[in-house]
């Protein structure tokens, strides 16, 4: 069976024109330029993803009622749910934690599943309303967290051994799913099939020449629907967001975001993301503190995936943005080979930006579950807001960046 016809497509990353054949059930459309994945068209898309988004939402509604992690400390049980977490941290005053923790790793997931499900049911929607939630989506998809927050929930799993016995419930292994289900339906869910349903996406006002930059025929890309439009429309006739040709005034934001992150991250390093407190006595640790825990406590593993996610992946992220920045102001002589790679790059800066927060959520657990009054308590301290304000600052310089810049004075053939 053969469905899902578009003409043509323009690639978000090399912006080439490509003129698509019928795309069969179960395949997708590659950049023959860059190996951007330019269109999938999945078996039953409509109904496996509302399915799994509305399995997700219901395993979500069932892990935030009750404990589903608890902890023994010397004889005193204390248990928490996932919204415990957020509650206790704001009121230790990290509210600014307690935020980012309800909007990553519970409201935006939730909004955008319930989006999902919304456009995927026999619900009848005009285009108009379906245009405001793909927009929606498209916004929120890089945010949502859930299965970052669920890693270093099983990472804190070690840190918390050395205070006392860690116990799982049954409502634990509904956040699991609540995240497997999450997913599985981004996975499959299609927004470009919606976004034709509301109309076709080639506003182009002349034939199009295939194997040609968009740049070359006065045409660009809307980045949030990915309609072809002429370049004299300010905004897509599809979504009526704003787009432009080349967004290069987007490069400035970039390097200014990430010498921002980058002096943030001294004091992020410098200062402690945890205050435990024995008898009495605080005693402040910072990042590189708790990987030479690990390391020394014998959990090597563990200390590695801190030390990557919290230390390494920052400084990488800094440099490959900046490297990126270079490549695309600086370079005249490119070459397809030299602009796989920076796209490479780029790509994998955006794939594991994100992930820098699992230190972030490690605390969050690990202060919400240890708390004996009396004997022991674990809380967060200022580094953690430094080191979750870097990570946001590199992630939005990463979706500033214009990626069509490292293509841009590179030959094409027809």
């Amino acid at each position: 069976m053969i469905t899902d016809k578009q003409d043509y497509v323009l690639c978000s990353h090399c912006d080439l024109v490509i003129e698509l054949a019928d795309v069969a059930i179960g395949h997708k459309a590659i950049c023959p330029r860059c190996n951007t994945t330019l269109f999938k068209n999945n078996i039953n898309m409509k109904f496996r993803a509302a399915m799994y988004a509305c399995c997700s939402i219901i395993m979500l509604i069932v892990a935030c009622g009750v404990v589903f992690i608890d902890i023994n400390l010397v004889g005193n049980v204390n248990g928490v749910s996932v919204l415990d977490i957020p509650k206790i941290l704001f009121f230790d005053n990290y509210s600014y934690i307690s935020a980012l923790f309800v909007l990553f790793v519970l409201i935006f997931p939730l909004l955008n599943l319930s989006i999902i499900a919304l456009l995927c049911s026999k619900i009848k929607l005009t285009k108009y309303r379906k245009r405001d939630l793909l927009i929606v989506y498209e916004k929120f998809q890089h945010w949502c967290m859930p299965e970052i927050f669920l890693t270093g929930v099983l990472v804190s799993f070690v840190k918390l051994m050395s205070y006392g016995s860690i116990g799982v419930t049954s409502t634990f292994w509904a956040f699991c799913l609540f995240v497997f289900f999450y997913i599985k339906a981004l996975v499959i869910f299609t927004p470009g099939k919606i976004w034709n349903e509301i109309h076709r996406n080639n506003f182009a006002l002349k034939p199009l020449e295939v194997a040609m930059t968009g740049i070359s025929q006065n045409i660009k890309l809307c980045h949030c629907c990915h309609a072809i439009v002429p370049v004299e429309y300010t905004k897509c006739p599809r979504c009526k967001q704003k787009s432009q040709v080349r967004e290069r005034d987007k490069i400035q934001w970039t390097i200014a975001l990430l010498v921002t992150s980058l002096i943030i991250y001294i004091p992020a390093n410098l200062f402690g993301i945890m205050i435990t407190v024995v008898f009495g006595s605080a005693s402040t640790s910072t990042i590189m503190d708790g990987v030479i825990y690990m390391w020394q406590a014998g959990d090597v593993p563990v200390a590695l995936v801190i030390f990557a996610a919290s230390v390494v992946i920052p400084i990488l992220k800094i440099i490959s943005l900046s490297w990126l920045c270079y490549f695309a102001l600086a370079v005249k002589d490119k070459n397809k080979h030299n602009c796989l790679k920076m796209k490479k790059l780029y790509n994998a800066v955006e794939f594991i930006g994100k992930w820098s927060m699992i230190d972030i959520f490690v605390v969050s657990v690990v202060c919400s579950l240890v708390r004996n009054q009396q004997m022991m308590g674990v809380y967060p301290d200022i580094g953690v807001c430094f080191f979750a304000t870097v990570v946001i600052i590199t992630m939005i310089a990463s979706q500033k960046f214009d990626p069509r810049l490292l293509w841009d004075r590179t030959p094409t053939r027809k």
